[in-house]
């Protein structure tokens, strides 16, 4: 097969609005499903989600660091075909413990994808990338929202036709990608003469970047007690979980509706760094405002001020990384993104619920937004002093 000669970016984006349904209609079930009908214990089905998330940090890892030494077209389609293999194989195999297994291994496939369209992303024309983050992170939650909407109704029909339909989306999925994504790296990236053959880091870079790990870490850690404990401290303040569930529908809306200004303005906002540290910022804010939440609406207020948080800081994040990290360690980079992430989501439970056993809930959300501050500040510092002296891999080519 002929390779292309340019990356089709509405496909990257069509690829990552796929995997992103075909992911929400596993992980909302997990618990449910588990407790509920496999009869395990909360820590039981813990256990496994931790798995899945150690799993994912893995394929980050790893994958990263293959992307950058073989074809990515092979590494995606290997991605897309062992998601589509654990999907079929939950159709019969859905019992203990072949779901926990298969899980796991959805888990460590999803990572690899995720990093593959980063690192994908990343290699596009310089000028394009910041709008192909953008767009990217818009896909994501878009698939969410359609695979979360859709999996109450699909799952009343038995586990077995939910997974079929995962499956056939992993088919339809590996047929794009067969003829859409053989694309020649090296025409793509255009590749820039300060860096065709770098692939360490200046030490300004360094310093900048392994401070962005550390901070993706602390975020998602703090920001897991939105997805795991929130909904136990709302239900014993009597509000219905109903309520808690409608609090995604606004996140889900608000990211769609954000994220599409976002990317019409394009490089009409001037920073990313000052756009990451807004993001963060309005993050801690809605931790801040859960301390005195009471009734819904301030609730409905807090998840709104972390919408923009997360809407804001989320797709700067690999763009920035992109910007300093050099062509041949761009895929490295991309998977401690993502690996940096997931092991935050993964101990963020854990976390959450140590202070909640020894403090309160309040004091939970007191240290959320601590953490979140003296991370806000420690990045402004690193930013300040080193951006002067970093290479910023995303300016146009120097002359000859």
């Amino acid at each position: 097969m002929v390779k292309k000669s340019a990356i089709g970016i509405p496909w990257l984006i069509a690829g990552q609005f796929m995997n992103n349904i075909g992911m929400s209609f596993i992980w909302p079930l997990t618990t449910i499903y588990m407790h509920n009908v496999l009869g395990k214990s909360l820590t039981e089905t813990g256990v496994v989600l931790m798995l899945n998330s150690i799993a994912n940090v893995c394929a980050s890892t790893i994958g990263g660091r293959i992307f950058d030494r073989h074809n990515p077209y092979t590494l995606l389609l290997l991605g897309i075909g062992l998601n589509g293999a654990a999907n079929f194989s939950l159709i019969w195999m859905h019992g203990w413990p072949w779901y926990p297994i298969l899980l796991v291994i959805t888990g460590f496939a999803s990572g690899w994808l995720n990093t593959m369209f980063n690192a994908l992303a990343a290699s596009v024309p310089r000028q394009k990338v910041r709008r192909t983050f953008t767009l990217m992170y818009l896909a994501a939650n878009l698939g969410v929202v359609f695979g979360t909407l859709f999996v109450g109704i699909v799952y009343q029909m038995g586990m077995a036709k939910l997974f079929s339909m995962t499956t056939s989306l992993f088919v339809i999925f590996l047929v794009i990608a067969i003829f859409k994504y053989n694309v020649d790296a090296s025409q793509v990236t255009g590749v820039d003469p300060r860096q065709a053959t770098a692939s360490r880091l200046p030490k300004a870079n360094g310093r900048m970047i392994w401070t962005f790990f550390i901070s993706l870490f602390m975020i998602w850690l703090v920001y897991e007690q939105w997805v795991s404990n929130l909904s136990v401290y709302m239900t014993n303040l009597g509000l219905p979980l109903r309520n808690y569930s409608l609090l995604w529908t606004v996140n889900a809306g608000l990211l769609v509706v954000i994220q599409s200004v976002l990317s019409l303005l394009g490089d009409r906002i001037k920073s990313l760094y000052h756009q990451f540290f807004f993001g963060m910022l309005f993050v801690g804010l809605s931790f801040l405002s859960l301390i005195s939440a009471h009734d819904y609406a301030h609730f409905i207020f807090a998840m709104v001020l972390l919408t923009i948080g997360e809407a804001t800081w989320s797709p700067a994040m690999p763009t920035l990384v992109s910007q300093l990290s050099p062509l041949k360690a761009k895929g490295r980079y991309q998977g401690l993104v993502q690996a940096f992430s997931a092991l935050g989501r993964s101990l963020g439970p854990l976390f959450g619920g140590v202070i909640i056993d020894n403090w309160s809930y309040k004091s939970l959300f007191l240290v959320a937004f601590m953490i979140l501050m003296v991370v806000l500040a420690v990045n402004v510092g690193v930013v300040h002093w080193n951006q002067k002296r970093a290479v910023n891999y995303l300016q146009e080519p120097l002359k000859k």
